[in-house]
């Protein structure tokens, strides 16, 4: 079996499962992680495709790209740290590169010199913008992830305890964006627009669709699917992964294997009012997905609580969330976009 032509691409909505498979993929001897250098969307609009890039600009993206990479999400840039790695990939770019190329280019890199072969990049949020990835990449295989959304929604209300949780370098700021992100009604939506996107290329060749529940029940046999579709041969060695990344329990990284007690937590750590909303918001597309309803009977003060704080929850999301776009309408556009 020969490697892919292009590299693969992990999305899905964001707590569905996509750091457990980049952990996966990155354990195959062709496979170097990327893990969420959020390239669309941060770096990139559609108004940069085809438009030259000059020296600096390009020297100032590679250098965020490798900082994520090599030193975390939240790391600052330090002046002059990784220079001389910038100034080689820029030597490696295509005249009149684009933004995309200096992507492409630092992605190679960094596979490259890991002794790897494939980049396997992982950004939830790419979901969004699986079309743009396919017509930058062609030959690039991307795996959809998804996950129950009310176990997404229980591990969005709790993502802020990463930070005592194993999690490291987390500052205060993203500690109260990330508890200001969180409103049922919100993550449902947010899922609902991820769903749909998603959807939109179902049946595409290049596109694999797996649930997150199948990987946790049937680890051996989710993987061996996946494989066949990205066209790399399955290693058992992919499946022992660290105990890490969970939103409810501490990281644990001398237990290795695909956890198999993720699967309902929903229902102890969701009140019903949480679960009604989420299944008010997507039953329908839960129901697409295998996803069964649950009988909850939310009190009339509770909902009228929850739907009272939503806006000023909108609100504050908005503005915490704003610096993270490149192209807030853009951006916006491809989040909301409901089927």
């Amino acid at each position: 079996m020969t490697a892919p032509q292009g590299p693969i691409f992990i999305v899905g909505n964001s707590r569905s499962g996509t750091t457990m498979m980049l952990r996966v993929m990155t354990n195959h001897s062709w496979v170097h992680g990327i893990n969420e250098p959020h390239f669309y969307g941060t770096y990139w609009a559609p108004a940069d495709d085809g438009k030259a890039v000059d020296k600096a600009a390009a020297r100032e993206l590679l250098t965020k790209l490798i900082t994520r990479q090599r030193d975390g999400f939240f790391a600052e840039v330090v002046p002059g740290k990784f220079d001389a790695e910038v100034e080689q990939v820029l030597g490696e770019l295509p005249a009149q590169a684009d933004r995309k190329d200096v992507y492409a280019g630092f992605m190679a890199y960094e596979t490259r010199i890991h002794g790897k072969r494939i980049p396997c990049e992982k950004t939830p949020q790419n979901i969004f913008y699986i079309a743009e990835i396919k017509r930058h990449f062609p030959g690039a295989k991307i795996i959809v992830m998804y996950r129950d959304p009310r176990a997404v929604l229980l591990s969005q209300k709790r993502k802020w305890m990463r930070k005592d949780l194993g999690m490291t370098g987390m500052p205060e700021k993203e500690v109260r964006r990330l508890r200001m992100n969180y409103h049922p009604y919100t993550i449902a939506r947010l899922w609902n627009s991820s769903f749909d996107a998603a959807k939109r290329h179902a049946g595409d060749p290049d596109v694999v669709e797996v649930r997150f529940e199948d990987l946790t029940v049937s680890p051996e046999a989710t993987m061996q699917r996946i494989c066949g579709v990205v066209g790399i041969p399955y290693e058992p060695a992919m499946l022992e992964v660290p105990h890490a990344g969970s939103s409810s329990a501490m990281d644990d990284h001398t237990k290795k294997g695909i956890r198999t007690d993720r699967g309902e937590g929903w229902k102890k750590g969701l009140d019903a009012t949480e679960i009604a909303i989420c299944q008010r918001t997507s039953g329908s597309r839960m129901a697409q997905q295998g996803y069964a309803l649950a009988e909850v009977a939310p009190g009339t003060w509770s909902l009228l609580a929850t739907w009272l704080r939503f806006p000023f929850k909108l609100i504050g999301a908005f503005a915490l969330n704003l610096g993270r776009m490149r192209n807030v309408v853009n951006t916006l556009e491809r989040r909301l976009k409901q089927a």
